[in-house]
């Protein structure tokens, strides 16, 4: 996609959407419209790919990872195929969550890939993007709220990097704040991925091997600015041990070696 471009037109929806009082706890950001604005955009883009063959595995994953969170919250789950060059995936509030073909390429089985919708599940669960916005609307101006969403949809990094041509790009402080929601989309993913009884957690970790293997620690978009692969890998060793029984009859079964799409 036209990168720049597209912050552009996100900070401009974020302007000109509806702030409503949906959800009171969150300050009143409408993730319902929100959501549809973007969806709107990437599809004016040509940005969504209705008809990539990645769509069987991925709604045969995420049938079953909304259907365990259906009562967390408000909208209903979806996922959605996106373009992009270095594997990424972003949740955006209103209940969409996008994949690219890169990342489904490296997925090599059904854990890996519960874990990347799992991950981002989990931010939309604890409404992590509409905390963000709505802690901005309150002190901030539209372009910055939007500035949250060029960092999911970009990566934190990138979204920090572009020339808004205003004084309105993302501080230093905002990226250690993305690392520790990344922190807890990780520990609530795992247990997504656990009450599904279908998934292994497992493949959380699995998945940031691989993604290691291929980019270097937090050198990909969907992990850029995030805590250190190692130490994502370490909290939720840790997690597993400290919770068996949640994680206890599940095994790190080296299954990241196997395909079994």
């Amino acid at each position: 996609m036209e990168r720049s471009a597209f912050v552009r037109s996100l900070i401009t929806t974020v302007g000109v959407t509806q702030i409503g009082h949906v959800l009171p706890a969150l300050a009143a950001i409408d993730e319902a419209a929100v959501g549809r604005e973007v969806f709107a955009k990437l599809r004016e883009d040509g940005d969504l790919l209705f008809d990539s063959p990645f769509y069987e595995h991925l709604n045969e994953i995420g049938s079953v990872i909304s259907e365990t969170v259906k009562a967390r919250y408000p909208y209903p789950m979806r996922y959605y195929v996106v373009r992009g060059d270095s594997a990424n995936a972003f949740a955006v509030p209103g209940g969409n969550i996008y994949i690219n073909e890169p990342l489904l390429r490296m997925a090599k089985n059904k854990d890996e890939l519960a874990g990347v919708l799992a991950h981002e599940t989990g931010h939309m669960v604890l409404h992590h993007v509409a905390q963000r916005m709505a802690a901005l609307q309150k002190k901030s101006t539209a372009a910055q709220i939007g500035s949250i969403l060029a960092q999911i949809v970009l990566g934190p990094l990138a979204g920090a990097a572009i020339d808004y041509g205003s004084q309105f790009a993302v501080a230093g402080t905002d990226a250690a704040q993305s690392r520790h929601i990344e922190a807890a989309a990780d520990e609530e993913g795992a247990r997504i991925m656990a009450a599904t009884g279908q998934f292994n957690p497992w493949g959380m970790v699995w998945f940031f091997q691989i993604m290691t293997e291929a980019y270097g620690p937090g050198q990909n978009f969907w992990l850029r600015d995030h805590p250190i692969d190692e130490a994502r890998i370490a909290d939720l060793e840790h997690q597993f041990k400290a919770n068996p029984e949640i994680y206890g009859k599940y095994k790190d079964t080296q299954q990241k070696d196997v395909a079994y799409w």
